[in-house]
C-alpha cells in the first residue's frame, strides 16, 4: 500500500513542480517524497522509478499524439532508433533512473536523520 501511495504523491507532486521548475526537480519531488514515507532501499528506488518513469512516458505520449509525432520522428533516427515508440520508452528510463535515484536518496536522508539515540550502555567514550 504505500508502494502506490509514494508512486501517487509522487507522479502529483513532480507534474505540479514541472509546470514551473527545470526537470531535475523530480529527483527532489522523489526525496521529499521518500522521506515522508517509511519504506526499504528497494521500495523507494522502485517507487521513484515507476512514479516518474509512468509520468514521463505518459507525457512523452500525449505530445507525440498532440503533434502527430513530428518531432519524434526526426529525432529517432538521430538516436538509432527505428521508431518514435523507442525514443518514449528511453525517455521513461532516464527519467526512472532519476526518479529512483531521488526516492533512494531520500530515504537514505530520512534514516540518516531518524537514527535511535545511543542509550547509557551504548555510549563510546
Amino acid at each position: 500500500m504505500k508502494f502506490l501511495i509514494q508512486v501517487v504523491l509522487t507522479v502529483l507532486l513532480s507534474y505540479a513542480a514541472e509546470q514551473f521548475l527545470p526537470w531535475w526537480t523530480i529527483g527532489i519531488c522523489a526525496a521529499i517524497v521518500a522521506m515522508g514515507l517509511t519504506l526499504n532501499k528497494i521500495t523507494a528506488f522502485l517507487g521513484g522509478f515507476t512514479a516518474i518513469s509512468l509520468l514521463w512516458m505518459i507525457v512523452a505520449t500525449l505530445i507525440d499524439v498532440r503533434t502527430n509525432a513530428i518531432l519524434s520522428t526526426k529525432i529517432a533516427p538521430l538516436l538509432g532508433f527505428q521508431s518514435a515508440t523507442l525514443l518514449i520508452l528511453l525517455t521513461g528510463l532516464v527519467g526512472g533512473i532519476v526518479g529512483g535515484l531521488g526516492a533512494l536518496s531520500g530515504q537514505q536522508i530520512r534514516t540518516l536523520l531518524i537514527q535511535q539515540k545511543p542509550g547509557p550502555a551504548m555510549r563510546r567514550y
